[in-house]
């Protein structure tokens, strides 16, 4: 039965693992990201501290206390974003809504592994789009282009917006051009 355990604690490990790296993309789309990590990586250092005193009551020496201390307190710090940004985003009571901004640049860039090969076609990996929002130049990450490309710098946009369960607005696509200043 023990090994039946670790094996799925293993597995537990990898796939949280795999989840959090597939949640990277909504980081690059949550405003004030930075902030929300942490305060998360803060409550989860709490957190890590009250497991790990649980646990190593049962501990007999000070170095089995030091480690499950130095254990859950690192594990819970580093698994904290991932969970706010997860509860942040599915756990929101609010609907989407369109969010007035001002445009300020789109730009293309491209990411690869190994480097460009000679002869290859470029296509962009992704785009930044950098707009106004609330007073303060904002950056969004995405796959695609959140607005049209040929947009011009102080255009008015509607940027479709769902503010999260612990208050950070993540941006879910365009609304779309409204005006041009």
């Amino acid at each position: 039965m023990p090994r039946f355990t670790a094996l799925l604690i293993v597995l537990s490990v990898i796939g949280l693992i795999a989840f959090y790296v597939l949640e990277f993309r909504w980081f690059d789309r949550t405003l004030d990201m930075r902030s929300l990590a942490l305060y998360a990586m803060g409550a989860g250092a709490l957190l890590g501290t009250a497991l790990a005193r649980r646990f190593s009551r049962r501990s007999q020496n000070l170095v089995e206390k030091v480690q499950l201390y130095v254990f859950f307190i690192i594990f819970c710090s580093l698994f904290a974003p991932f969970f706010a940004s997860l509860s942040n985003r599915l756990l929101s009571p609010h609907a989407p809504r369109s969010e007035p901004a001002e445009f300020f640049e789109q730009r293309a860039y491209i990411a690869g592994r190994f480097g460009l090969i000679k002869e290859e076609e470029i296509k962009p990996t992704g785009y930044y789009t950098f707009f106004y929002y609330e007073g303060q130049l904002r950056r969004v990450k995405s796959k695609l282009p959140l607005l049209p490309l040929d947009m011009k710098r102080g255009q008015s946009v509607e940027l479709l917006m769902q503010k999260g369960l612990w208050g950070y607005d993540v941006v879910v696509h365009q609304g779309g051009a409204t005006n041009n200043r």
